[in-house]
């Protein structure tokens, strides 16, 4: 399949750079044509393109965006010419339905993908969103896609974990994106310029996770405009060209950008301030105040052009939270609580275009996940004195990667990608009772990696993508092959069949309980060697439609069969150290459906999706898997039906409202079936003596036997366009759960008094928020 020539003929080549005159970011996925030809291609996400196979001529190349005026320029080409040429569009205002080349469109016509959706910025902050907003809860809102409960971010993708979503800011892995146990992720939405997500069947370039891969491209910042300097003296190396933030009741959040010589930089910082709001009210009224609670994050993007051919692009992000609270002054027994955990990254990239063949990335990247809980127990007895205990748990991943990637622009028909990544890994988790250490597993795995796909389009109308990914992880005394295939036919110009076909390893998990209500955080553990690797296949076929020129639709089946996965063994022996887990195996497979209209007065999309998922485990270690002892069972992400509508609605230039509405079937739980007596246990080792029977426990049915009633919920936003004090602003008024519906989130179970309490998720909570710029 690989074995064809380098050029066809005499041809000629042309490429170069699309940007946008005003900022210097890079215009992605616009169309770049030779008119009266066939010939043509899309920028990337970069503003890269390449047009291959030209045959000598004149010609008028035009270039084509939504939202910029289109760019005509006669090019002449000798035979085998390899040409670049850069352009800078300016923005034009669109009339009505004037829309002639959208961003999505490029990515329907050029794009393998099969299971791929792209947010941008607009997308993001149009829909209503708790508190504010977010790019986490946005994707929540695709079919395809769940939240765990209100208060988790986490992306729930078709029906797999949390943890087997790779998650890349800028190509960097971002292990533990959440604040506020979940409720928020890290990435602020202003410094994000593009949100690329594979749902499924994602090619070869991509490893390490089974289900989806989120890929966030921060802005580069605006290379263009000075404010402070206007390029004199100092402002011909640094200036500041916009400064944008926004206030809410939970955070503040600024964004600043601007040029330095031959490049960019761009810092946004957040943090929450109600702690500080709490301090103000302790100390009016005069009390202590014995608790805190906060976040903050930081990223940032310096870029330096060494040349036409070559950037160095420097990117960082910084996330934390803090938790502390005393209790001692009203009780016997003081607890000190200290908690925090978050991520740090640091990447630099090298992007090399020696001519318009290749295109080198190579990049070196450390990320830090840490996890660190300390608690601290003192009990006041009259009779044994103070008596003291302490807990400490720590987790933690120290992670350096090195990767290559290379693009081979090879002809019109053959685009090969490969690629090589080694991935060095230190791993902790420890915990500790007093000064006894309860468990202490550090390794220091690697993960080396190779991969090689091609784009081959055969016709006009076919293109196929094959790809091989091999990995050797040090734990494990094997070589990992995973095939991957996708392929796109264009039945017509509008109408498209789509498919894909690939195996998923998987050597990193984090450490949950099947019956955890709420993870607040993730525990990450390399597989050990011996058990194997997490592993599943997909098979992916669908079609997808433009209708009209903003209309899109999309069908979408798949089937996954998990080969091996891993749980906590509930019959686990604490004097044996290798079952704290056990394989199995599972199957899911559904269904979705996406209507999305990307331009006009009305965007939005219409989202349906079913699911269907099933695990299975041996947990009585008998060589049989048995659904009447809850052996098989769907697992807590199993959702059904889902149904996500999201739109927004411009009523003039200053006013914009949007709406979402989010239906699904209840998640799974294993409900409590009854009670019974049993020891009351007063301390460790020890029963009481004069009731040895007085505790109540539950009695639970099979694992995940039941449901939750079904999630309702609608939210509706209000922006409107400012000016205060002369500057750029935006005043938004959102309300979550407009309806009051009470969403079940967990039953509570009062044995002694014989009553259930359901306790809800959000109510209807509305929050303000202002934007401003300048």
């Amino acid at each position: 399949m690989l074995s064809f020539a380098l050029s066809k003929g005499n041809t000629s080549r042309i490429s170069g750079y699309l940007s946008d005159v005003e900022t210097g970011e890079p215009i992605m996925y616009a169309n770049i044509i030779l008119v009266n030809t066939v010939v043509g291609t899309a920028s990337d996400n970069s503003g890269y393109f390449v047009i291959t196979d030209i045959p000598p001529g004149t010609y008028t190349l035009k270039i084509m965006m939504m939202g910029y005026k289109s760019i005509e320029k006669t090019i002449t080409l000798e035979s085998e010419d390899d040409k670049r040429y850069d352009f800078e569009l300016n923005t034009s205002i669109l009339k009505g339905e004037e829309v002639t080349v959208t961003a999505e469109r490029q990515r329907f016509e050029k794009k393998v993908e099969v299971s791929r959706v792209n947010l941008t910025l607009r997308d993001i902050k149009t829909a209503p969103a708790f508190v504010e907003t977010d790019v986490f809860r946005s994707l929540q809102l695709l079919p395809g896609v769940n939240a765990a409960n209100d208060f988790s971010s986490a992306l729930v993708v078709r029906g797999g974990s949390p943890d087997e979503n790779l998650i890349l800011l800028d190509g960097i892995e971002v292990y533990n994106p959440y604040h506020l146990g979940g409720v928020f992720s890290t990435f602020s939405a202003e410094a994000i310029s593009d949100a690329e997500f594979l749902i499924g069947g994602f090619p070869a370039q991509y490893g390490n996770r089974i289900s989806s891969v989120l890929k966030v491209t921060s802005k580069e910042g605006n290379s263009k405009r000075g404010l402070l300097f206007n390029k004199q003296g100092p402002g011909r190396y640094w200036d500041v060209s916009q400064i944008q933030g926004e206030v809410s009741i939970l955070s503040t959040k600024i964004l600043a950008e601007g040029p330095i010589k031959n490049g960019s930089w761009m810092w946004s910082i957040r943090r929450t301030y109600f702690d500080q709001l709490a301090k103000l009210y302790y100390w009016s009224k005069d009390e202590p105040m014995d608790w805190k609670y906060y976040f903050w994050d930081s990223q940032g993007k310096l870029i330096y052009d060494i040349s036409p051919k070559s950037r160095l692009t420097f990117s960082t992000f910084y996330g934390r939270d803090a938790v502390a609270f005393n209790l001692g002054e009203e009780y016997k027994n003081e607890v000190d609580f200290k908690w925090d955990w978050g991520n740090a990254t640091n990447s630099l990239q090298w992007r090399y275009v020696p001519n318009s063949q290749f295109l080198s990335t190579l990049s070196i990247a450390n990320t830090n996940y840490q996890f660190d809980l300390n608690v601290a127990m003192t009990n006041q007895d009259t009779v044994e004195g103070t008596t003291k205990i302490t807990i400490d748990v720590f987790n933690e991943i120290n992670d350096w990667t090195i990767k290559e990637k290379l693009d081979w622009f090879v002809s019109s028909e053959h685009t090969v990608t490969a690629g090589l990544e080694l991935k060095n890994l230190r791993m902790n988790f420890t915990q500790q009772f007093n000064d006894i250490v309860m468990l202490d597993q550090g390794q220091n795995p690697y993960i080396l990696s190779s991969y090689i796909q091609d784009k081959w389009q055969p016709t006009v109308r076919l293109t196929i993508q094959p790809g091989l990914r091999i990995s050797k992880y040090s734990l494990h005394d094997k070589i990992y092959y995973e095939p991957r295939f996708g392929f796109k036919y264009l039945l017509t110009d509008d109408l498209a069949l789509k498919g894909a076909y690939g195996i998923y390893k998987q050597f990193l998990f984090t450490v949950n309980d099947e019956d955890d209500i709420l993870n607040i955080v993730d525990f990450w553990q390399p597989i050990l060697e011996n058990y194997s690797a997490k592993s599943l296949q997909q098979y992916i076929l669908g079609v997808e439609q433009w209708i009209g020129k903003n209309w899109y639709a999309s069908l979408e089946g798949y089937y996954k069969p998990y080969d091996n996965t891993l749980t906590l063994n509930p019959n686990n022996n604490p004097s044996i150290d290798d079952d704290d887990y056990i394989e199995g195996d599972g199957t899911t497979y559904g269904f979705e459906i996406l209507l999305k209209k990307s331009s006009g007065t009305l965007t939005g999309w219409v989202g349906y999706s079913y699911l269907n998922s099933e695990q299975r485990y041996d947990f009585n270690s008998d060589g049989e898997i048995v659904e009447e002892s809850g052996e098989i069972y769907s697992p807590k992400y199993d959702q059904p039906h889902t149904l996500n509508i999201v739109a927004n609605y411009s009523l003039n230039d200053k006013n914009s409202i949007g709406f979402t509405l989010s239906n699904s079937n209840g998640k799974p739980y294993t409900p409590t079936v009854g009670y019974t007596y049993t020891q009351n246990l007063s301390g460790i080792g020890m029963s009481s003596t004069e009731n040895p029977y007085s505790n109540l426990v539950e009695l639970e049915g099979l694992r995940n036997s039941a449901r939750y009633p079904s999630y309702f919920r609608i939210d509706m936003s209000w922006m409107r366009q400012i000016h205060p004090f002369g500057l750029d602003g935006k005043f938004k008024l959102q309300i979550i759960n407009i309806t009051n519906h009470f969403n079940t989130f967990l039953y509570n179970w009062n044995l002694e008094e014989d009553i259930v309490t359901a306790v809800g998720m959000f109510p209807i909570l509305p929050t303000i928020g202002f934007e401003f710029k300048f």
